[in-house]
């Protein structure tokens, strides 16, 4: 999965990758190195994987984080086009996004005229959510240098500090549109395959969708 992510980076022509490793981390950096294609990759180790989520992971790499950026989950498949999409946007903050549906779970959008006007994460999400116009992110996102370096960085900073490192980063992305600091463009997927594969039933579903062009040795969890 990792692997097809790089090629995918190369691909739209993405310099430089910033990998932050947890479990195993020792196999990762011995099977891609320091060079991937013409992209060089950094490594940076979260020693506290068992029990912190991806907000520190994230708050990890921040001396990294110095430059327009591309954020991506490493539990993806997705066809090259999505990266396309999102590094061509003309806007310089923008989300990912499909329509929701059922059995789709997780953080959603809430948009207006192709902007963000709220983010919801899962636990905030009751019995009685409207779902009707909601899009499920599928973690690629862009963020620019100005976002990162004035809203960004300086709020997950202070969601670390207060102890707040068993969470997803998308607590800081909500907050900073909610504040109107963050202007999210929402990029549909449109005709592009993805999946998140957290489960061997992920697993299967998307060997099915991405048929014929991987096959089980292609993936691997």
């Amino acid at each position: 999965m990792l692997q097809y992510s790089l090629e995918s980076l190369v691909q739209a022509g993405i310099q430089h990758c910033v990998i932050v490793v947890g479990y195993l981390s020792h196999q990762v950096q011995q099977q891609f190195g320091n060079q991937f294609g013409t992209m060089r990759l950094t490594y940076v180790m979260n020693e506290r994987y068992m029990e912190t989520n991806n907000i520190y992971s994230l708050w990890l790499a921040r001396h990294e984080l110095n430059d327009d950026i591309l954020l991506l989950e490493g539990d993806l498949m997705f066809e090259e086009g999505l990266l396309d999409d999102v590094i061509q946007t003309r806007f310089p903050d923008a989300a990912v996004v499909d329509n929701f549906q059922s059995p789709m779970n997780g953080t959603v959008i809430l948009a207006e005229s192709g902007m963000a006007k709220s983010m919801a994460l899962k636990s905030e999400q009751g019995d009685n959510f409207d779902y009707s116009s909601a899009l499920k992110t599928i973690n690629i996102y862009k963020l620019s240098q100005p976002t990162m370096s004035h809203y960004f960085l300086p709020l997950m900073d202070k969601y670390v500090a207060q102890g707040l490192v068993n969470h997803f980063y998308e607590i800081v992305m909500a907050q900073l549109i909610d504040n109107g600091d963050l202007h999210f463009a929402v990029i549909l997927t449109k005709n592009h395959k993805w999946a998140e594969i957290d489960t061997q039933e992920d697993l299967q579903k998307a060997e099915r969708l991405f048929q014929p062009h991987l096959t089980s040795d292609d993936i691997s969890v």
